[in-house]
């Protein structure tokens, strides 16, 4: 029952808002026409994507309006757990990764760097990178754009509390964002995202 009334209201609020832009798009016509806007050649945009996408996107927005920052609406965090160290979690992302056959490709110390740099102490910020280098080609092969993607990064960031979180890419918008992947694409794509999702979890509370 409590489903069925979720759905409603959900569907009540999306016509809402499909009746707003219909109506703002009448009532700016002529604007329109002129800025070569076109509601119905935008929803059928909109048909052409991931049948995710538009969650995908609902979960940015909502999460933009309550951040109101961009790159926190666009990314996953996970806090480390009380009494796991920043070392704690860092051989877990390690031996984690290795358990899935994911390449640790690199990783970058930038705290540290600035601390040599201007010997001035700095909370920690440590980026680790991964790669599974078939699924990579895979991705790029289809489309170029998706080597900005390229390697897989997971960042350590110390916030001004002195608490440790982890920081990803929220890869869903890769994957479901636009028109759907090619099956077997996805599948890997998919794989890649439970993969990250596994070592930054698992990490964040010591296990590996």
């Amino acid at each position: 029952m409590f489903a069925i009334i979720r759905n409603g209201l959900a569907l009540i609020g999306l016509l809402a808002l499909l009746g707003g832009i219909f109506s703002f798009a009448t009532a700016q016509q002529d604007n329109a026409n002129q800025t070569g806007f076109n509601l119905m050649a935008e929803m059928a945009i909109i048909k052409d994507l991931d049948p995710k996408a538009m969650q995908v996107y609902s979960q940015m927005w909502q999460k933009l309006k309550d951040t109101k920052n961009s790159a926190a609406a666009s990314v996953w965090k996970v806090p480390l757990a009380e009494g796991v160290s920043w070392q704690d979690a860092e051989e877990s992302m390690r031996l984690i990764a290795n358990e899935h056959n994911m390449r640790a490709v690199g990783e970058l110390p930038l705290s540290e760097q600035v601390e040599l740099e201007t010997d001035e102490e700095q909370r920690f910020l440590k980026i680790y990178q991964f790669c599974d280098p078939q699924t990579a080609m895979q991705m790029v092969n289809y489309h170029a754009a998706f080597a900005a993607y390229l390697p897989c990064r997971i960042a350590m960031v110390e916030d001004k509390q002195g608490n440790f979180n982890l920081y990803a890419l929220n890869m869903d918008i890769m994957i479901y964002g636009g028109a759907p992947l090619p099956p077997e694409l996805r599948k890997e794509a998919e794989r890649v995202k439970r993969i990250m999702l596994d070592i930054m979890n698992r990490s964040a509370i010591g296990d590996f």
